[in-house]
């Protein structure tokens, strides 16, 4: 059974990333009234530095947040990160995740062709779904699963999975429950995520967990891999890897 993380791993959605969590406080019709083209043009730069630095860190929506704050500019490391994350009070971070949850929807709904564009597949991707189709390949994701089907569908991949597990913060869990389901050991997984502490979560479980180099990590990141010795795939092991 072949199970992979969506973004930073199946695509890469960098500015529909940041243009949501730019605008998490807003009225979603209203953005969703202006073109993806304009919104992604009229990012401020120092903004997306800071969500450049930000999203490596991130592993679910409301991690990206601590883009917001100017101070993330600054970011030295994991340390730094989880104490921005922790000075947002709680109550604003659920307010602010489910604002961007909403302006995703609004976009989708408003502008589905270009909002699906701006997912882009990596190179080798497709070609690893469609040779798994019929195996039982699923998607455990942070992003809403509605999200992940219309991408998939705009790419020709939606016959490609057998499910989707959306905004999912516990990918142990998620791993373990679709074995299961399937009446298979977690050793018969093979599970692909670019951030280091699902990769190695799910390597507790016994399943073969892969870290994507192509996707988003932090020196911290890469120390910990060594640490661990996580074993890294590569975009062109793609072309050879079966599950």
């Amino acid at each position: 059974m072949l199970i992979l993380d969506f973004d930073g791993v199946i695509a890469d959605a960098f500015h529909e990333c940041a243009i949501v969590t730019y605008h998490a406080d807003q009225d979603p019709q209203q953005v969703a009234g202006t073109s993806l083209t304009e919104l992604a043009a009229a990012l401020p730069q120092g903004f997306l530095d800071r969500f450049r630095v930000v999203r490596k860190y991130a592993r679910v929506l409301g991690d990206f947040m601590v883009a917001r704050d100017p101070r993330a500019a600054s970011l030295s490391g994991v340390v730094d990160y989880e104490a921005l994350l922790a000075r947002i009070p709680p109550e604003r971070l659920t307010a602010l995740t489910e604002g961007a949850t909403a302006v995703r929807a609004a976009l989708r709904a408003a502008q589905a062709p270009r909002w699906r564009a701006m997912h882009t597949l990596y190179p080798g991707i497709r070609d690893l779904l469609e040779r798994h189709q019929g195996r039982g390949t699923s998607i455990v994701t942070a992003k809403d699963a509605d999200s992940v089907w219309e991408i998939l569908e705009h790419h020709r991949l939606r016959s490609t999975v057998v499910e989707v597990i959306g905004e999912c913060s516990d990918k142990r869990s998620a791993v373990l429950d679709l074995a299961a389901a399937d009446g298979i050991p977690a050793e018969a997984v093979t599970f692909i995520d670019d951030h280091i502490t699902n990769a190695l979560a799910v390597r507790d479980t016994g399943a073969r967990s892969l870290w994507a180099w192509w996707g988003y990590h932090t020196p911290d990141h890469i120390d910990l891999a060594v640490q661990r010795r996580q074993r890294r795939i590569y975009l062109p092991e793609l072309a050879t890897l079966t599950a």
